[in-house]
């Protein structure tokens, strides 16, 4: 399996200017597709709208590049990228593996 950052441009409402932002998810998969069929089965979690302040996403522009550690790309018996932020002890957003939500007509993914 490989593990793919999986990015969605986001935007939110400050005052009366829009803020413009992304939203990247670590995800595992086989293949590019199947990773943003995963982050498309979260985008509407509690979770995933707290992180991003509530912006609104725009799933039609998602973006997946492989990631990387900062020796070059994962392999099979690097850690876990989770493993490398000392302290985090909450649920990584990139741990559901299943691929079982549908990929719906125009969504495109950028693969690395």
């Amino acid at each position: 399996m490989t593990l793919w950052n999986v990015t969605a441009p986001t935007v939110r409402i400050v005052g009366d200017k829009e803020v413009r932002g992304t939203q990247t998810w670590v995800v595992q998969a086989p293949r590019s597709v199947e990773a943003v069929r995963q982050v498309a089965a979260r985008v509407a979690a509690e979770e995933a709208v707290r992180h991003r302040r509530g912006a609104a996403i725009d799933s039609t522009a998602f973006t997946t590049t492989r990631w990387r550690s900062p020796h070059g790309v994962l392999g099979p018996t690097a850690p876990h990228p989770q493993a490398l932020r000392a302290g985090h002890g909450g649920p990584d957003q990139g741990a559901d593996t299943s691929s079982s939500a549908p990929l719906t007509a125009g969504w495109r993914t950028i693969a690395a």
